[in-house]
């Protein structure tokens, strides 16, 4: 997905650099609707990720069957045809007809004769202590990929979810600083024209210039971050944002739609710790990883014992297709030997120099990390749920708060207007007034937003996407 990023830029700059580069883009670039639920839905069918996680269960599938086959008997044969001619297999006789042999200066000229072989081999294992944990480590690849899978769909619709819930906080932020913008600029006009009648002053208009000046460029870096927000959206989402219309590369970017969702909870959090335990994705995958070595290990280890296989084999040799000389190679030997041998071969390595010890140890070295690995994530549940618990009343807390004082805000921005209109009050002191209503009417939003993100964040320690995955998987 890296490959579209530096012509998405070129595109950007050649857009124009005098006004803010995204509010360009908004005007120029080709937008399409998109909701949480379409984003999700989205992003768990086309993710690179999650497409790459689905081939690799195809890929362990394919190993299942590799190591099933340890178990299995084997058989191979291999077919040999041909010509072949000389003294060897050719009887020099001279006949008057001259059908096979043609006599030249005393010199039999011999034809090369037709021959066939067929070998067969047979194997089946009678005594493998690797064979069960061989089956069962083919059974675990196939139960790893399945995990790794639903860990990366835990991811990515997490990550999904907090960046369309970002663009949806900074799109709203940029509404209520552009309302601000205008009213800003209003007042510069203000104090221009009660500097032009004599009644203003240079300090005046420089101070209203500077708080217009400071709020644009709050307004540049906040539409440069939702850019970054819509085309990291499109990236989850598999889709490339630039495409060529009519010979010319145009922009194409997802516009999160709805609001901003606020939903209070109340969720026991005993029960909450109890789900994470068993729906977790990573420590399913950790789990299994620690049975997986633990097979390996019983894999390895086999090769302490000796290991009987039932072995046969054949060899086929069709008499009536092969011409032999009527001396034997070897006296009392018949050239046609066609044989069928049958037993049981033992192996059995005594000194391997510490191999089968060596691998052993590693491979539980690797179990054991795993394991301590696991631990430390199911004692981090708790306090995880604890820091979320935390986040989301602090967000519900400061949201009423900014609920009570906006609606003071907002009479206070009535009393002023009314005060402006009885020359009580000038100009800047409405513009103060609305000022405040706009930012505490962003404290909201962002104690909105700040709750929106910690029940993404308690949906993935309790590994509630997986719902969205078992909805979604036929």
């Amino acid at each position: 997905m890296k490959s579209w990023r530096t012509p998405v830029f070129i595109l950007i700059l050649a857009l124009g650099a005098a006004q803010p580069v995204v509010a360009q883009i908004e005007k120029q670039a080709e937008t399409y609707d998109l909701t949480l639920e379409g984003c999700l839905a989205e992003t768990f069918r086309w993710s690179p990720g999650i497409q790459a996680a689905r081939t690799d269960v195809e890929r362990a599938l394919g190993a299942n069957l590799v190591n099933r086959s340890r178990a299995l008997p084997q058989l191979a044969a291999q077919f040999d045809g041909g010509l072949r001619g000389g003294s060897l297999y050719n009887s020099p006789k001279i006949t008057t007809s001259a059908s096979n042999v043609i006599s030249t200066n005393n010199a039999a000229v011999l034809y090369p004769q037709l021959y066939s072989l067929l070998t067969a081999q047979f194997s089946q294992p009678l005594l493998d202590l690797g064979i069960q944990p061989t089956l069962r480590r083919g059974k675990l690849e196939v139960v790893l990929a399945q995990q790794n899978l639903n860990r990366e769909v835990t991811d990515r619709l997490y990550e999904a979810r907090a960046i369309f819930l970002y663009a949806l906080f900074v799109r709203d932020l940029i509404a209520l600083r552009e309302d601000i913008a205008q009213r800003l600029q209003a007042n510069v006009e203000n104090e221009q024209r009660r500097l032009d009648n004599g009644m203003g002053s240079e300090a005046a208009l420089a101070s209203a210039k500077i708080q217009e000046l400071n709020l644009a460029r709050e307004l540049t870096d906040l539409r440069g971050e939702y850019f970054n927000a819509v085309a990291r959206i499109a990236e989850l989402c598999g889709r490339d944002p630039t495409q060529r219309t009519a010979g010319l590369q145009t922009l194409r970017l997802p516009k999160p739609a709805g609001p901003l969702p606020y939903e209070p909870v109340q969720p026991d959090w005993t029960e909450e710790s109890t789900y994470a335990f068993q729906h977790r994705a990573d420590l399913k995958l950790l789990k299994t990883l620690v049975e997986a070595m633990a097979a390996d290990k019983q894999v390895v280890e086999a090769g302490y014992f000796p290991t009987v296989s039932l072995v046969a084999s054949g060899l086929f040799i069709p008499s009536n297709l092969l011409v032999h000389k009527e001396t034997a190679i070897v006296p009392g030997q018949d050239t046609r030997s066609t044989e069928v041998r049958a037993g049981v071969a033992l192996t059995w390595t005594v000194i391997d120099n510490g191999q089968v010890t060596g691998t052993s140890r590693l491979i539980e070295a690797v179990r054991q990390s795993y394991e301590i690995t696991l631990h430390k994530l199911e004692q981090n549940i708790p306090r995880e749920l604890a820091v979320i618990r935390g986040d989301l009343q602090n967000a519900d807390t400061r949201r009423g708060a900014l609920l009570v004082s906006a609606k003071e805000a907002e009479e206070n921005l009535k009393l002023t207007e009314t005060q402006v209109a009885l020359g009580q009050a000038t100009q800047l002191d409405f513009l103060k007034a609305q000022s405040n209503l706009l930012s505490v009417r962003a404290g909201v939003a962002e104690a909105t937003y700040f709750h929106a993100i910690a029940r993404a964040r308690l949906d993935r320690a309790t590994g509630r996407y997986l719902q969205y995955h078992d909805e979604k998987t036929p």
